[in-house]
């Protein structure tokens, strides 16, 4: 009975103390808001509704897939393809150095019909040296040196063959959502042996085409992030070349023979590439180019000259050919690479059908 009483009496004191202590609660409040300036309550559609769990773990969830491909991402690096140039100007005060070397084989040739004929293997061993030195941020200028071997069967030679000088100017520099753009203006000088051939190995003499050549050239080139893993560059050129007239005697890279001599006018040129590279990972990159070549016809005025007293063959028609370059690229690191790969031909007229395999290596620094 004791206890019981004890029970009742403590009931009474705890419910006493709760009331006094939410009159003292409101009558803080009450006075609070007198204070402060009253606030039209929310509208209903106003108020932001609570996620449910299940869109707060799939948040979750692509936030963390997010942070492992960050993770995996990288600044890519690239060579460049074989053929397609890139659409950036080289730094100021960069210098680039590229040897390359050309092993092609020559072992058919395309008629008029685009039909293929076999002939004997031409082979052609042709080591470049490509040095470029940027001028401004915008303006670079570069040298191209070409060195010949050309052999068929016991016949060979080795012979300079023509050079380049070009200059390089940005138009637009590349940004996240704009393609670079440049323009290049090229002089080749006829450095090559074009005439005065060997009448024994006139078929493997030529080593350049006696002309100058002037090229203007627009290229453009963009990195894109489709595959946040694995970026890629897409890069396209266009190449429109005027060469000069030239004067020939005797066998010729041109053709012609014995007493030939007179005047070529070479046919302008029109050279279309696109190049493509995909980056397996930063240092591991697949490249391939489709390249397009034009000539028009090249004429000739004087006197023909004879071949086992038959009138010698001078001048050319018009020719074209498609090709393709796959090719490897090992990036050391941002500024040295090795690249590797092969140039064919798809489809011609009147020119060569060719296969040629190319080993660069580009420096910069």
């Amino acid at each position: 009975m004791k206890n019981i009483k004890f029970l009742a009496l403590f009931l009474i004191i705890s419910t006493n103390t709760f009331a006094i202590s939410y009159q003292i609660s409101q009558t803080n409040n009450s006075s609070e808001t007198q204070k402060r300036p009253t606030k039209p309550p929310a509208k209903k559609d106003q108020q932001e509704p609570i996620p449910s769990l299940r869109v707060v773990q799939e948040e979750l969830s692509q936030a963390e897939k997010d942070f492992e491909i960050a993770k995996k991402m990288f600044n890519p690096w690239y060579g460049g393809p074989l053929i397609t140039g890139s659409g950036a100007t080289l730094p100021q005060g960069l210098i680039n150095v590229q040897p390359y070397i050309y092993y092609a084989v020559n072992y058919a040739a395309y008629d008029g019909n685009r039909k293929s004929n076999s002939i004997k293997n031409i082979t052609e061993i042709n080591p470049k040296l490509n040095l470029a030195v940027g001028i401004t941020d915008r303006i670079d200028i570069g040298i191209l040196i070409d060195w010949l071997h050309v052999k068929r069967g016991l016949e060979s030679s080795n012979h300079f063959a023509d050079t380049t000088i070009g200059l390089d100017i940005g138009i637009i520099k590349e940004t996240p959502f704009i393609p670079g753009l440049k323009f290049t203006l090229s002089e080749s000088f006829p450095t090559g042996k074009y005439e005065k051939f060997n009448p024994t190995k006139a078929a493997v003499e030529s080593s350049g085409s006696g002309s100058y050549e002037t090229s203007f050239a627009l290229t453009t080139s963009k990195v894109v992030w489709w595959s946040l893993l694995h970026p890629m560059v897409f890069r396209f050129s266009v190449n429109y070349t005027i060469p000069t007239k030239v004067n020939v005697s005797g066998f010729n890279s041109y053709g012609g023979g014995f007493g030939t001599r007179g005047t070529i006018t070479p046919g302008n040129e029109f050279f279309l590439s696109f190049g493509y590279e995909f980056s397996v990972y930063q240092k591991f990159v697949l490249a391939i180019d489709l390249a397009y070549e034009y000539q028009n016809k090249s004429t000739f005025k004087g006197t023909n000259g004879t071949i086992l007293g038959l009138l010698a063959p001078v001048g050319a028609r018009s020719k074209d050919v498609l090709s393709l370059a796959p090719a490897i690229e090992y990036n050391f690191s941002e500024n040295l690479s090795l690249i590797s790969g092969a140039w064919f031909s798809l489809r011609g007229r009147n020119t060569a059908n060719f296969a040629t395999g190319i080993i660069t290596l580009t420096y910069t620094f």
